[in-house]
């Protein structure tokens, strides 16, 4: 029972977030971030085959690093 009041808790604390995180860059626009996404995602599937699903955390590794290298930051922003 103290789990479900807990679990409970969690959720609707985290519906509550004012906050997501998004990538920025100076002057890129939506399709400038969308373009990169895409390449990055695609770069980062590449190395499991190009199948979706394989090791999560290698695949969200190289998306970071591939969007970080194109000069785009993660940051904290509020939600829409």
């Amino acid at each position: 029972m103290k789990i479900l009041v807990w679990s409970a808790a969690v959720i609707a604390l985290a519906g509550c977030a004012q906050t997501e995180i998004v990538w920025q860059k100076p002057g890129a626009t939506e399709r400038d971030l969308a373009q990169a996404s895409d390449g990055c995602r695609s770069q980062a599937y590449a190395g499991q085959g190009g199948m979706m699903g394989g090791d999560a955390q290698r695949t969200a590794i190289v998306y970071t690093s591939c969007m970080e290298s194109k000069g785009w930051k993660r940051a904290e922003a509020p939600k829409p």
